[in-house]
């Protein structure tokens, strides 16, 4: 409210302190909202990335499994040796992302820290503002 138009009056301390008290809340909601969307966002990240290690493990099965029957058909230094690094290599892809997957997963459990944070804020400048008006009436 600019100088020019303030209300020193007590009723027109009480407007200022409502209307501020709901653009405060529909503020906070607003945050809560933009929070809980990148929140979901980070799941839907750590999701796509146990999705992508389960299919590497997959195709670690399968390369493995190709393995065992092309090495007992008798051809030690062939083929199968090759399967089993290609397996190998799978494998660990597949523990990366699953571990990039866990990772992320992680970090998107610890949202609303900043909320709770900004609420307490706000409760302890609405205690300072009903102490400061009770104090001045």
């Amino acid at each position: 409210m600019p100088e020019g138009d303030r209300d020193d009056s007590i009723p027109g301390i009480v407007r200022e302190a409502v209307d501020d008290a709901v653009r405060l809340a529909k503020a906070e909601i607003e945050f809560a909202k933009a929070e809980a969307i990148a929140t979901v966002k980070r799941f839907a990240v750590a999701v796509g990335l146990f999705v992508g290690a389960a299919v590497l493990a997959l195709f670690f099965a399968i390369f493995a499994l190709a393995a065992i029957p092309t090495a007992l058909a008798g051809h030690l230094f062939s083929g199968w040796l090759w399967w089993l690094l290609m397996a190998l290599v799978f494998a660990l892809l597949a523990g990366l992302v699953g571990l990039l997957g866990l990772r992320s997963l992680r970090r998107g459990i610890g949202g609303g820290k900043e909320l709770v944070g900004s609420v307490k804020e706000d409760v302890a400048w609405l205690k300072r503002l009903t102490k400061r008006n009770a104090s001045d009436s």
